[in-house]
């Protein structure tokens, strides 16, 4: 378990999910200040009274989010705040486009608590994480989006 004091908000429209995940998070980050946001509308109004979130667990699929125009609403308005996609969607192009908007990492919704931990360490240490047994597929969805004038 990491001993980090950080500010993180999960958010997800899911209230069941969302308190889940919320608790797994204090788990895996003993001291740090979990906060809860169930739609795009709450995450801009919780990171405007609280800039020091470190972190965001972004819901692929909330209201007021349209898929990835949320995530670019948020690194347009707070660039400063980390933001992480978690999803039940495990899509590859999808993943790699979201980590094209700006997100730092991905988690699938079945993911154990100790893969919840790794990513959280990695994007809080400022590096990019998607599970392993995505990322070949996830690098290839880049390989197949890039334009033949950038590709190697």
């Amino acid at each position: 378990m990491l001993a980090v004091m950080s500010v993180l908000l999960v958010a997800d429209d899911h209230p069941l999910f969302r308190k889940a995940l919320a608790q797994t998070v204090a788990e895996c980050l003993p001291g740090a200040v979990v906060l809860e946001a169930g739609d795009l509308d709450g995450i801009l109004a919780v990171l405007g009274q609280r800039p020091d979130t470190d972190l965001v667990l972004l819901d692929l699929h909330m209201p007021g989010s349209q898929g990835l125009l949320g995530l670019a609403r948020l690194r347009a308005e707070h660039p400063a705040t980390a933001v992480m996609m978690v999803s039940g969607h495990e899509d590859p192009a999808t993943i790699r486009a979201a980590l094209d908007a700006g997100a730092m990492g991905f988690v699938p919704k079945r993911a154990p608590a100790a893969q919840l931990g790794e990513a959280l360490a990695a994007v809080l240490d400022c590096r990019a994480w998607i599970p392993p047994d995505l990322a070949g597929a996830v690098a290839a969805a880049g390989r197949a989006d890039a334009s033949p004038a950038l590709s190697p």
